[in-house]
């Protein structure tokens, strides 16, 4: 890029006037910007992705080498009767700079528009890339300019470039012939205009968008976590070889806060959704882990456990009390070996807080072999739907009370 920019900003193989110090000074300036937006995103304690750290530094780089080629030009295009230094850049900057300026912020302002989006990895590339776009716009108007009016000066002496300390020539001035610009003035412009291409312009523009628009219904959702990686690394290989030879599902949870356990209408609701979710063959790999069915059975008095799990007992007791029996039930117990009533197996699945009440559950279960990202999404909306479906049902402790009926927060209290 260095040897890209020299070449093309100054005249090459000139001694004098190509511009190897001046693109170096560019190509400074970029680099300077990257390292500034880096440095102010961790001061603000953001984290750096490997997206940022692999687009960011080619996006500043592109609006970079643009903005030198503006500036040069324009400085260039100023007649020759302009011999102050200083009048020549502000002639240049007069011209171009306005330019330079809206593009320079409108590009910040759709970055940091950008972090208004959920997505983390997103937030962090925006802000990154619209640091970097101000701080490069802001060292362009400063140092490059300053590092163009040196470069002028040198010209103006008639001394080489890089080594001005050294040698002082004279050389003719290049003459630079324009291949583009004239020819979009006189052949491209007059066919634009004519009713025929205007025409078959816009039919095509109204084609393209009409394809793209009937396109957006064919894109797939996700993103493979290997497209931000750097191909042949540690976890590269790791995910390839996952997604290759992986043969285990993701393991799941439905977690159900403040439900009103003493209502057994919410147990049957509950029940009902475990049975939707082992009938998802698809996503979803039985058995569902779920505590209801083994925890109603445990407190039935008068069956054939009773004795071996103390049913008769946990009948009697709340449903706070009544569970803290239930998974305290050993995995070794006769309950367990005899009956297949291992509460134990739950204790995880239950979350109590410091006055013995029941504030959460779950239940466990494991997807289905997943390695694409539309595995995942297919998975993650066919266990909502099926959740769904029934959850709508649940009332809470808060619903209870309102309707008049009040539970007590101390279960061993009758």
């Amino acid at each position: 890029m260095l040897f890209y920019v020299s070449i093309a900003i100054g005249f090459f193989p000139s001694m004098q006037y190509m511009s190897f110090g001046l693109g170096l000074t560019g190509i400074i300036v970029v680099i300077a910007s990257l390292l500034t937006s880096i440095g102010l995103t961790f001061y603000f304690n953001q984290k750096l992705t490997m997206i940022s750290l692999e687009v960011v530094p080619f996006l500043i780089l592109a609006i970079g080498v643009d903005n030198m080629f503006l500036i040069a030009r324009a400085e260039r295009t100023i007649p020759d009767y302009v011999t102050s230094v200083e009048e020549r850049i502000g002639f240049a900057m007069k011209e171009i700079g306005p330019s330079i300026f809206t593009a320079a912020f409108c590009e910040s302002i759709a970055f940091f528009i950008g972090l208004l989006t959920d997505v983390p990895a997103l937030q962090n590339f925006c802000l990154i890339a619209g640091l970097g776009v101000t701080a490069d716009f802001i060292l362009q108007m400063t140092i490059f300019v300053a590092a163009l009016s040196i470069d002028r000066k040198r010209l103006d002496e008639n001394r080489a470039d890089l080594l001005f300390c050294c040698y002082k020539i004279s050389e003719p001035k290049p003459r630079r012939e324009e291949l583009i610009r004239p020819r979009f003035q006189k052949y491209y412009v007059p066919l634009l205009f004519k009713k025929r291409t205007m025409a078959s312009v816009f039919g095509i523009t109204f084609s393209l968008v009409i394809i793209g628009i009937f396109s957006c219904y064919k894109l797939l959702l996700g993103l493979n976590q290997n497209v931000s990686l750097v191909e042949g690394s540690d976890t590269y290989d790791y995910f390839e070889t996952l997604y290759d030879y992986g043969q285990a599902g993701p393991p799941a949870y439905l977690v159900f806060k403040n439900v009103d356990y003493t209502d057994q209408a919410n147990l049957d609701t509950m029940n009902q959704i475990a049975a939707q979710l082992a009938t998802l063959n698809d996503t979803v790999l039985a058995p569902v882990y779920s505590w209801t069915s083994s925890f109603e059975n445990f407190i039935q008095s008068g069956t054939v456990w009773a004795e071996a799990c103390g049913s008769d007992e946990a009948a009697a007791l709340s449903f706070d009390g009544a569970m803290q029996m239930f998974v305290n039930t050993k995995i070794d117990s006769e309950c367990c070996q005899s009956y297949g009533l291992c509460g134990e197996q739950f204790s995880l699945d239950v979350i109590f807080d410091d006055l013995g009440v029941v504030r959460a559950t779950r239940y466990r279960f494991q997807h289905q072999t997943m390695k694409s990202q539309e595995d995942y999404i297919r998975g993650l909306l066919e266990t909502r739907r099926a959740c769904d479906e029934y959850s709508k049902n649940l009332t809470t402790y808060s619903d209870a009370q309102e309707a008049g009926e009040w539970r007590w927060d101390f279960p061993d209290m009758p």
